[in-house]
């Protein structure tokens, strides 16, 4: 008779997301995973296939979840709206310590290198991007444009605050973005 499963699947990759954060792409074994679980690296690979078969699916998981709390966003639309969204995603960086903004930023490498996390990454942008572009208010540039430019605004005031810490995380990008809003208003 097989042997009873004492954790889901799904229990074990909301476990994993914690653990492959503080670990790095690098860092990341079965068998710190194992210790999170109770749960041999023997079993995690019987169950998962391989290592990164499990990040996969971690990852995809986490999208899920992503997509359902950008559902749950409050509506609106005007420049307070579309930076609430804003705030609402960086407020989820865990920036201090910073090592922890740095930690997520080595699992970005992977989001560019490998065709997977690509894709996941874009998924992620594509319904990012959806939730701003229903908020934005009225502007002189195309709405795709200046969904763009805002994104792009927001991960390199992040990159910048990083370097150069001064005030929260939120509010640096937020000043940020306020600044690119006013030049694409109508």
């Amino acid at each position: 008779m097989p042997r009873r499963k004492t954790l889901s699947d799904e229990e074990i990759l909301e476990r994993a997301l914690p653990v492959m954060a503080r670990a790095g792409p690098g860092g990341f074994t079965l068998t710190d995973l194992a210790a999170e679980t109770g749960l041999s690296p023997a079993t995690l690979l019987q169950r998962f296939g391989n290592k990164k078969t499990l990040i996969e699916r971690a990852f995809a998981r986490d999208n899920e979840r992503f997509a359902r709390w950008v559902a749950d966003l409050p509506e609106g639309r005007g420049v307070a709206a579309t930076l609430a969204v804003y705030r609402a995603a960086t407020e989820t960086f865990h920036a201090e310590p910073r090592s922890e903004l740095a930690d997520h930023l080595l699992w970005l490498r992977e989001d560019i290198r490998d065709p997977t996390f690509n894709a996941l990454a874009r998924a992620r942008f594509a319904v990012f991007r959806a939730a701003i572009l229903k908020r934005l208010p009225p502007t002189r540039l195309p709405r795709q444009e200046v969904a763009r430019l805002l994104d792009a605004q927001c991960h390199g005031a992040i990159m910048q605050w990083a370097i150069e810490p001064k005030g929260s995380l939120a509010d640096h990008v937020m000043k940020s973005l306020a600044a690119v809003l006013k030049l694409a208003a109508d």
